[in-house]
């Protein structure tokens, strides 16, 4: 137990003396002047100038869409939904534990602010979930 303590205070000790040197050890040494390296402090940031135009606000646009399938453990639900500016139009489908299936149809846009239309139909069959 003892060897391992002595090497890990020796090699504490030999870390600490190379990262000592790495900050005192002239780097460079031109016509009689001794450069020094020294630790870089801080990051680049990119400044912007008065005249560079910086788009603050990009159009939102997109699609996506997923699905679950697990019988297993009886998550099946899908999502789609669809973004052009500010109109925000999608559908889920979720089964739930009786085995009905929930169905929301939703837009969104300023003017009309959230609207969803719920559905809910009869219990399925896992063969019907199967092809949700």
């Amino acid at each position: 137990m003892a060897i391992k303590v002595l090497l890990v205070g020796l090699t504490l000790a030999a870390c600490a003396q190379a990262r000592l040197f790495s900050y005192l050890r002239p780097v460079n040494t031109r016509a009689g002047i001794t450069l020094h390296s020294q630790p870089r402090i801080g990051y680049d940031h990119h400044h912007i100038t008065a005249d560079e135009h910086v788009d603050y606000y990009a159009y939102p646009k997109y699609v996506f869409k997923y699905g679950v399938n697990d019988f297993h453990t009886g998550d099946i639900k899908t999502h789609h939904e669809s973004r052009d500016g500010d109109v925000v139009k999608g559908q889920y489908t979720v089964v739930e534990p009786d085995g009905s299936l929930r169905t929301v149809d939703y837009t969104a846009d300023k003017h009309n602010g959230f609207n969803a239309v719920v559905h809910k139909t009869a219990p399925i069959s896992p063969h019907e979930a199967l092809h949700l």
